[in-house]
């Protein structure tokens, strides 16, 4: 059960009535209202989503004559609770809006955040430590509170993996054992207090590395330099609050070296206990693409240039330009195997797979000359809260080698309505076996 609030605001009458607002207004309203708070806003189709800190999004849309919206804020916390609604109220009277609120925890009523926080969140963070305790002895509930509409991180064993990091289904149990529940809800919720302590940026920066950071070095490219700064800074903002909060030592020093950043002195801090390092991508990533769902190298970027139905997945950080491609057609029927691609003399040698009721063949196929593609840049980095997000920009120029030899494996995998044609290149011989392993690991989800 989540907590939600939701809310409703229409403009005050006056004297010569009210003036509604156009989309024009609200987008300058709503973003100017974000810069000036730190925040981050997007202006959706008709639909203000804000977004206070990591987990932490609002949104907004015009019904009639009445501003509507809700958020979640079980995820973020209590801390984020009560941020909404102060939030809400100086958007009113900016304004002039006339404000409802519905706030099931009473908080926007009494403003008693401890009460709030003691009888709505750690009772529902308690119950949901009880519900992970005693599903995951079934082998459910490996993956908690993640974020929707997003990739899947590798399922690791004994880990129960939530939106700021992998806890051990042992310290859970644990946990629920001794009744230590409350202590446990700072290490959960990213803003767990009603001010932004200590415990708030070491948490972004948590979640951060857990869903962001891709722990390559950050010359590689712009995203890998702005996710490794971005946690830097939280990390060490974390450092000169408070040395006591539990801090991740290893994830620190590891992106300090990524960046070639001089650590802080770490003399007498306390390292975060954790039964694995935190960083989802340091694994294979699951992508749900139409009825299918592939394997992806976590620390591959993603080219912000693709749209529609086809993706793309890079890294060049060996030296050895990879590059992974997959596109997803809707068929007429029951998609079928086009047996023309693999007729071709450029095939080495095919294979059939299958893949739960999907039917896949593969080809790998003779060494050729093939152009290197522009390396996507990101011109654009905005914070989100405290965390990060990336706007596509223009290509930018290839300054070196402009072909090389390519090594390709690529395959079809029919599933009911749906074809997908998958193509892994490498610029080298041995990624043949990895290349082949990483299409097989499609599963089919609809």
């Amino acid at each position: 059960m989540s907590i939600t609030i939701s809310f409703t605001m229409e403009p005050k009458m006056s004297l010569t009535g009210t003036k509604p607002w156009d989309g024009e207004q609200t987008a300058g309203f709503t973003k100017g209202l974000a810069k000036e708070l730190g925040y981050h806003c997007d202006v959706i189709s008709g639909y203000v989503v804000y977004q206070l800190c990591p987990e932490g999004f609002l949104w907004m849309t015009w019904k009639g004559k009445q501003l509507v919206g809700d958020c979640q804020t079980n995820i973020a916390g209590p801390g984020f609770h009560a941020a909404v609604v102060y939030f809400l109220e100086l958007f009113a009277a900016r304004g002039s809006l006339k404000l409802s609120v519905k706030d099931p925890t009473g908080f926007y009523a009494d403003r008693n955040f401890e009460r709030m926080r003691r009888e709505y969140f750690y009772g529902w963070f308690k119950k949901l430590l009880h519900a992970i305790v005693s599903r995951v002895g079934t082998g459910e509930g490996k993956l908690v509170c993640w974020p929707s509409d997003y990739y899947l991180p590798q399922e690791q064993p004994g880990i129960v993996m939530t939106h700021i990091r992998g806890f051990g289904v042992r310290e859970l149990k644990g946990i629920v054992q001794s009744g230590l529940t409350n202590a446990f809800a700072k290490d959960f919720f990213v803003w767990c207090d009603e001010e932004k302590d200590a415990w708030y940026f070491r948490n972004c920066a948590l979640v951060l590395l857990n869903q962001q950071c891709y722990f390559k070095p950050s010359s590689r490219s712009n995203e890998d330099l702005l996710v490794n700064r971005e946690v830097i800074r939280l990390l060490e903002k974390t450092l000169e609050m408070d040395r006591t909060v539990p801090f991740p030592v290893a994830e620190y020093r590891e992106v300090c070296a990524l960046d070639g950043h001089e650590p802080a002195d770490l003399t007498g801090v306390c390292p975060m206990t954790e039964e694995q390092p935190v960083g989802c991508r340091r694994g294979l990533l699951q992508r749900t693409i139409g009825r299918m769902r592939f394997a992806v190298p976590g620390s591959f970027l993603y080219d912000l240039q693709t749209q529609g139905n086809s993706e793309r997945y890079y890294d060049e950080s060996d030296g050895n330009r990879r590059d992974y491609y997959i596109c997803a057609v809707k068929t007429e029927g029951d998609a079928q195997i086009r047996p023309e691609p693999f007729e071709r003399e450029t095939v080495l040698r095919t294979e059939e797979f299958a893949a739960g009721g999907a039917i896949g063949k593969l080809a790998v196929y003779k060494p050729s000359k093939r152009p290197l593609p522009g390396k996507p840049a990101v011109t654009d980095a905005v914070l989100v809260g405290e965390s990060l997000a990336f706007r596509r920009g223009e290509p930018q120029e290839d300054t070196g080698l402009k072909e090389s030899i390519a090594y390709t494996v690529a395959a079809q995998i029919a599933y009911r309505d749906q074809l997908t044609i998958v193509s892994i290149t490498s610029g080298r011989a041995e990624d043949e076996a990895w290349a082949i392993d990483l299409i097989r690991k499609v599963e089919v989800v609809g």
